[in-house]
């Protein structure tokens, strides 16, 4: 599947046609698996420790 903007890579469309689009389906299951750990993880910072009040 070669389109205007894309070079003729023919060992790497052959590949594909074999044994499958490894590098998009690697980079799909990575942004899914971002998505996932940023709904259970915080990766925030953490918030600077309050400050004691000097009430005398």
């Amino acid at each position: 599947m070669n389109s205007p903007d894309r070079p003729l890579t023919p060992i790497y469309d052959q590949l594909i046609n074999e044994q499958g689009d490894v590098a998009t389906a690697a980079r799909e299951h990575a942004e899914k698996t971002e998505r996932e750990a940023n709904e259970v993880l915080d990766f925030r910072m953490p918030a600077p420790p309050a400050q004691p009040s000097s009430a005398q």
